[in-house]
């Protein structure tokens, strides 16, 4: 329910319903009450009711800041992480271009179809909250693939090809901690 609307609205528009719907219910409950025990309307316990509010206001105000910064920081931390596998895909594609010309062809359309599939299919599911990663794992295969089928020959092709499979692993572990990410959620106490 929660990935829903917050997919499909605003902030504004989610913030409007949220606190409408508070308020709203909070107006229909005081009415009631007024109706069912007119007596409370005399104003007999106004001052523990206000010291009660207070209290209970200041325990939502902290409450609401450990959320607000425990989202914070998870969504800095997925920025990190994404930011990470970006750079790791992009080192693979810098370190392509010492092979020959066909091998550097075949791991860049690997490495190309990979950030597609990601881009294009894997964040619209987690945004949904769905966990199909199957085809983002073939396509990471196929990177691996592309880079086990070149045999370099000269120390520079070592070296990138080194350098190639090392980004590659790097793509692998940002990967699995931003599928750990899209994961996360606040406890249900929150």
């Amino acid at each position: 329910m929660e990935l829903w609307l917050l997919n499909h609205f605003s902030t504004v528009g989610l913030t409007v319903v949220v606190v409408g719907g508070f308020v709203a219910l909070a107006a229909v409950g005081s009415l009631l009450a007024y109706r069912r025990h007119p007596a409370l309307a005399e104003g007999e316990h106004n001052e523990m009711v206000g010291v009660v509010l207070g209290m209970f206001g200041a325990i939502y105000g902290i409450i609401l800041a450990f959320v607000i910064v425990n989202l914070w920081t998870q969504l800095e931390e997925t920025q990190s992480v994404v930011a990470g596998e970006a750079t790791a895909v992009s080192q693979i594609v810098r370190d392509a271009k010492a092979f020959p010309p066909e091998h550097q062809a075949a791991v860049n359309t690997a490495v190309g179809n990979y950030v597609h599939a990601v881009v294009e299919e894997q964040w619209p599911l987690m945004r949904e909250g769905c966990g199909d990663f199957a085809r983002t794992a073939e396509r990471m295969e196929a990177m691996y693939q592309a880079l086990r089928e070149f045999e370099p020959q000269t120390q520079t092709e070592q070296a990138f090809y080194g350098e190639a499979l090392n980004s590659l692993n790097d793509t692998v572990a940002q990967r699995r901690a931003r599928i750990a990410d899209s994961r996360l959620s606040l406890p249900p106490l929150l």
